[in-house]
């Protein structure tokens, strides 16, 4: 039986962290940059390994105004290279068992998304996950279907292949930008069928933690996992 791994995003500083680790079994946990703080980031890597669930590194740029969403530019992504590889190095000083990493928010969507692969863009995020990377020595959780993936894989790293269950997708794979309509899934249907969508295809699902109704959202993948023959697990 194929298992399926769910994952939340937390650390931030939204209500419910708690109640999500019921139904996850792996945690990306914010690094006090795009929200949050280090001493909330402690406290989450606390609460995860009292409830037995995995953790991986949750870095994004140092932009709380949009928590870490909003596109940088190119001189922007080179000024904050250096708090990404930071972020990283603390984190590892706080969790030495961390298992993976995940890039956050513009982070992760530049490196998954329409960023065309041969620009300076795309390449100084890439560097930027290698040095994370490298600090960690664990794989990345991604996008499925996103280039980076087979670079990450060609350079000998391991790769998470990852979908959302909370996040609408566009006709080639990508997420929908959260500035247009529909960018959030709310209905329960809905969230059904893309979690039954994409468990033969992935390894995690994501939730994330600031997302209406979280709670019930976990806990309807949860049990859409469970009853759809697959278990849930990594």
């Amino acid at each position: 039986m194929k298992k399926i791994d769910i994952n939340v995003d937390i650390g931030e500083g939204f209500a419910f962290d708690d109640d999500l680790l019921d139904f996850a079994t792996s945690a990306n946990v914010c690094c006090g940059a795009h929200a949050g703080s280090w001493e909330l980031t402690k406290d989450t890597i606390f609460l995860c390994r009292k409830k037995g669930v995995r953790i991986g590194i949750h870095p994004g740029f140092p932009d709380r105004h949009s928590m870490g969403r909003e596109r940088m530019k190119e001189d922007e992504v080179a000024q904050f290279a250096n708090s990404l590889l930071e972020q990283a190095v603390q984190f590892k000083e706080y969790a030495a068992d961390t298992a993976y990493v995940k890039p956050h928010g513009a982070f992760y969507n530049m490196l998954t998304d329409s960023v065309p692969p041969d620009s300076n863009l795309y390449r100084a995020c890439r560097l930027m996950l290698e040095g994370i990377l490298a600090v960690g020595r664990v794989p990345a959780m991604l996008l499925r279907g996103s280039p980076i993936v087979l670079e990450v894989e060609k350079a000998g790293g391991g790769v998470i292949l990852e979908g959302f269950a909370d996040r609408a997708y566009e006709a080639d794979g990508t997420l929908r930008s959260r500035k247009l309509e529909g960018s959030v899934l709310h209905d329960h249907a809905d969230i059904r069928a893309q979690v039954l969508w994409l468990a033969p295809m992935v390894d995690s699902i994501c939730i994330h933690g600031d997302t209406e109704g979280r709670v019930e959202i976990a806990s309807l993948v949860y049990e859409t996992i469970e009853n759809n023959g697959f278990e849930v697990g990594y």
